[in-house]
């Protein structure tokens, strides 16, 4: 059976196991009836056809390194404004670094590109004001202020989010395609952001100030049109 078809009768299934779920006691039978069917048919669980359709869009950090704390936090935001979720896959000899956002539909795609153009304007913007630091200034204090700087550039984009984009059935999906991928290798990124000090102020009004003009919704407007085109 090929990744389509497999896709297809998930898709079927899933959709039965929703009908099963109705007020309706002769539709949810028959539905559950016949997903069960299907699901016997073709040796799968719920929990697979699930799995079936999510899939992942990948972005490159173009580094082997674990990405730092900054981008990790990005890529959160953009998984939870789209309905997704974002997997650090570290990389290392030849393996290249990548955030892969894990979604139903378009929405990893639409994840993807969205976190792709902030990326670069959070790496620009970071850059700039490292640049305007005094230059006397001792190289662990900068790498702090740059951070601090990060944090509330990142503050004020997560504001733009509002609840969870996706469905609980969406969630669940992405349960099981993890579970089904990784099961318990796959680790979540516990680093923390560094902690300000009194003197970081500056760092954190030029980081608010720098996304004043940055919006998640710009870089989708066209994508999604292309994506949909």
């Amino acid at each position: 059976m090929t990744d389509n078809e497999l896709k297809k009768i998930a898709d079927k299934i899933s959709k039965l196991l929703a009908l099963a779920t109705s007020d309706n006691p002769t539709e949810a039978e028959t539905a559950q009836r016949q997903a069960n069917a299907l699901m016997t048919k073709y040796n799968l669980t719920s929990g697979d056809a699930a799995a079936a359709q999510v899939h992942g869009k990948a972005s490159d950090l173009h580094s082997k390194h674990r990405p730092p704390v900054y981008l990790s936090a990005l890529a959160s935001i953009i998984g939870k404004a789209f309905g997704c979720e974002a997997i650090n896959a570290s990389g290392g000899g030849y393996w290249k670094t990548e955030i892969i956002f894990l979604g139903v539909g378009i929405k990893p795609e639409l994840a993807s590109y969205t976190f792709d153009v902030l990326r670069r304007r959070i790496i620009k913007d970071r850059a700039a004001y490292t640049q305007s630091l005094s230059k006397r200034m001792k190289r662990e204090n900068k790498s702090r202020k740059a951070d601090v700087f990060c944090d509330a550039w990142l503050s004020r984009i997560h504001r733009q989010v509002g609840e969870f984009a996706g469905t609980e059935h969406e969630k669940a999906a992405i349960d099981a395609y993890k579970e089904q991928q990784w099961g318990d290798d796959l680790k979540k990124d516990e680093r923390k952001s560094r902690e300000a000090k009194r003197d970081d102020i500056d760092a954190l009004i030029a980081g608010a100030n720098a996304a004043n003009d940055v919006s998640i919704n710009k870089p989708v407007q066209s994508k999604r049109g292309a994506l949909l085109t």
